[in-house]
């Protein structure tokens, strides 16, 4: 079965960068996203001459592949001049795909994804911190790409100090949870208040603030503590702050310049010690420009501020995410490499949170088959492929009806002779039906017999 894993095991050829400005390394690497076998997710550091890639035992480094449609010689890898890089094709029996069309040469950029057979690769050409600063996943915040781990080591940086973070980042990209961590980490005791500024009644905006006292208002029968009170020696979350109301922001204001609150109804002030986390997917300097967001609550709440990179920017972390999410909603179900190249592809422009719905409505749909292929997806992420990618899939959508359960061979895969004997002898040496089996046509399957020495008469005799 083709496989993607958030932890795989590697083979790293060793890094030979100069130091850039700084503490950050320039480093160029072709890395495994996805392979036919689990276990074996190859590194290529490239250091200024050419990588081949082919199958393992036929060519030489880190990108000898495991995967039987991949050529001997399949591409290489190389540099051009002015620290660009170029992938050839070398007459492969498959060919090479760049970004999703096959070539036959190419250019490579930063977050350039190759496929050869059923591996697919990333070329990752960018600045690597030597910061020296620990910054491991968390269940949160898992990632293993370098914009993460620099999001990471900020996060860990300013979660102790008591100065107020603004959390900048497009929708979907996880700014609450980031939001989160920076609590958990802070070792504040009180606790984790959040509170979605745009849908904050502007009537009723102070009193969620700040609290009320009883008859205070019509319909306030009773005391309310407010918001700023519940998140005492905690930390409040202002989501979505680039939309709050002008009077709500106002209210703000006054409490962020004094630490001082004074419920809706009572005399007296009283003083509360929060955190203040802010977040908003807006551009606040066109806001306070436009006088639509005011200028002085932002230099209150940007003593920090903190950039969530697009899932887009992190290619490298999408197939993990995608098979954590895929595993909470249909475990048995995997990944099929067409598709994998499909979420690689596409643009995500609602970041994680899209991910994450796509892959629970696609684990659903896949159940009955195993695992997630391109018609499983939604049209304008399979349509990555084109007519590629949906015709290669639908030809295996349906398992055959005579298909047992415990028939552990992969449907997508070139078998080898085992396998390929356990599936024409389950289906009594009926060609057809294997050919439906495998996704091919039954040429094929006679090539295989030829190749592997199996003698299909005798098992239609058995």
């Amino acid at each position: 079965m083709s496989t993607s894993h958030s932890h795989p095991s590697m083979t790293i050829t060793s890094i030979s960068a100069a130091a850039d400005e700084g503490n950050l390394v320039r480093v160029r690497q072709l890395r495994t996203l996805h392979a036919p076998k689990a276990g074996r997710w190859p590194i290529a550091v490239l250091t200024g001459t050419a990588v081949e890639i082919g199958r393992v035992g036929q060519v030489g480094g880190p990108l000898g592949l495991d995967d039987r449609e991949v050529s001997r010689l399949h591409a290489r890898v190389e540099p051009v001049g002015d620290g660009t890089w170029r992938v050839t094709d070398q007459k492969s029996r498959n060919g090479t795909y760049v970004n999703g069309a096959r070539v036959e040469t190419a250019p490579l950029t930063h977050g350039t994804i190759i496929r050869v057979g059923k591996t697919i690769l990333i070329f990752l050409d960018q600045e690597i911190g030597d910061d020296g600063l620990p910054a491991p996943e968390t269940p949160r915040l898992s990632g293993r790409s370098e914009p993460m781990r620099r999001l990471r080591a900020d996060i860990a940086m300013v979660a102790e100090k008591q100065i107020p973070v603004l959390i900048l980042g497009e929708t979907g990209v996880g700014k609450e949870l980031v939001a989160e961590e920076i609590h958990r980490l802070s070792g504040r005791p009180g606790a984790f208040i959040a509170v979605n500024c745009a849908a904050l009644p502007e009537a009723l905006a102070e009193s969620e603030l700040f609290g009320h006292v009883a008859g205070a208002f019509t319909g306030a029968a009773k005391k309310s503590e407010g918001l700023f009170v519940s998140a005492h020696t905690g930390t409040l979350f202002l989501d979505e702050i680039g939309e709050a109301p002008a009077a709500v922001q106002a209210k703000l204001l006054r409490a962020l310049a004094k630490g001082e609150i004074r419920a809706v109804g009572a005399a007296d002030v009283s003083t509360v010690d929060v955190r203040i986390i802010a977040a908003t997917n807006r551009d606040l300097a066109t806001e306070i420009a436009e006088d639509s967001f005011r200028a002085d609550l932002f230099s209150r709440l940007a003593g920090w501020t903190q950039r969530i990179p697009t899932l887009r920017d992190r290619k490298d972390d999408i197939l993990p995410l995608a098979t954590l999410f895929l595993a909470r909603a249909a475990p048995s179900v995997g990944l099929s490499t067409n598709a994998a190249e499909a979420l690689l592809l596409y643009p995500w422009p609602f970041n994680v949170r899209e991910l994450e719905q796509v892959m629970g409505a696609a684990g659903v749909r896949a159940q009955s088959v195993g695992r997630v292929r391109c018609e499983h997806l939604p049209d304008h992420i399979a349509g990555t492929l084109g007519a590629r990618g949906l015709s290669r899939e639908a030809a295996t959508a349906a398992p055959s009806p005579r298909e047992p359960p415990r028939l552990n061979v992969a449907r997508d895969a070139v078998p080898d002779r085992d396998d390929l004997l356990a599936v024409v002898t389950h289906f009594g040496g009926n060609i057809a039906q294997v050919a439906d089996y495998f996704g091919k046509d039954r040429k094929q399957i006679y090539r295989w017999a030829e190749r592997f020495d199996v003698d299909l008469a005798a098992i239609r005799k058995d």
